[in-house]
């Protein structure tokens, strides 16, 4: 579950401790031991690497703050910007999110797999042309419209950029890596396939040497559900919005799936939460799937309710 370890009052006391969000990712002791607290206090299965999806936007020479979510002082939104770029190397450039990942590694029992993730080009796009958060990102869609060129060549440079960045976190010792694209509910199926997949798909395939399983999850993106298959992941991760019967219906047993209880059930009753979860859990049953929620935990999400969630998925294996 991602952001999981922001509901815990240990990393809230981490926080108010060191003040800044970024001294927590750049830190890489602090940030093992955020990505460690789910595992220790909630029980669940997997660490998620305490990083963010704009990350490694920074590494491009892209001055970011925290307001309290991420904002960069110059929005890329012309070629003259895109020139002005860094080439950035992540054993360099990020070495403190790679640092974290060995830290991690070495701590886990060996039974418990470490993710890494970064976000899809088209949302490190919606990102890094807006400058900060806003509803549906007009900036980068304002630009596929009036100069496409340069649209995609911002892309196939984030798109090398996630590349990288995926691959040494596979190298530092992450078991596996989630593509989070939360911006791609904003296209069409045409320009999915244009602005998107080709890109996402190159990413896949610049890590296909690695062996690591590659997890997709698309955000919001029901319209495009059957363009899912071709992206080249090993795992589709769905939002609540799909339901799973349709989704197995289109693809078989041969896609496993994630997902897919909405996050906002969390704050329902305890018999709400499990009745949940046991629907999830017995549409899936006999199928390849991972039990997750549809999202991010929200950060006032009670953490005992998050504690019984995984408590109820653990029971149900047993069964």
């Amino acid at each position: 579950m991602r952001q999981a370890g922001r509901i815990l009052k240990p990393y809230r006391e981490l926080r108010q401790q060191h003040g800044s969000l970024l001294k927590l990712f750049k830190t890489p002791e602090l940030a093992a031991e955020i990505t460690l607290m789910p595992i220790d206090l909630l029980g669940v299965d997997a660490a998620i690497l305490f990083t963010d999806l704009v990350t490694p936007l920074e590494a491009l020479g892209c001055e970011l703050t925290y307001a309290p979510g991420p904002v960069f002082a110059h929005p890329i939104r012309s070629a003259a910007d895109i020139n002005g770029l860094r080439n950035p190397v992540p054993e360099d450039d990020l070495a403190y999110v790679l640092e974290a990942a060995h830290l991690v590694r070495n701590a886990l029992p060996s039974a418990v797999p470490l993710i890494g993730y970064a976000g899809g080009p088209f949302t490190l796009a919606t990102w890094l042309v807006e400058g900060s958060h806003a509803k549906d990102f007009p900036a980068f869609r304002r630009m596929i419209h009036s100069d496409p060129a340069l649209a995609h060549r911002l892309l196939d440079l984030l798109t090398d950029l996630a590349s990288r960045f995926l691959r040494a976190q596979i190298e530092a010792g992450a078991q596996a890596v989630q593509i989070f694209d939360t911006s791609i509910g904003l296209l069409s199926p045409a320009q999915f396939n244009e602005f998107a997949l080709p890109y996402v798909r190159r990413v896949c395939r610049s890590l296909a040497a690695l062996n690591a399983p590659i997890i997709y999850f698309p955000l919001a993106g029901a319209q495009n559900l059957s363009s899912f298959g071709r992206v080249g992941a090993h795992v589709l991760s769905l939002d609540w919005r799909i339901n799973l019967d349709a989704a197995y219906g289109l693809f078989g047993d041969t896609m496993p799936l994630q997902g897919n209880l909405d996050p906002c059930a969390l704050y329902g009753s305890e018999a709400s939460i499990a009745k949940a979860a046991q629907h999830i859990l017995k549409q899936s049953r006999g199928r390849p799937h991972i039990f997750n929620l549809g999202h991010g935990v929200y950060p006032d999400t009670p953490c005992e309710k998050v504690k019984l969630l995984v408590d109820v998925v653990h029971q149900f294996a047993q069964t």
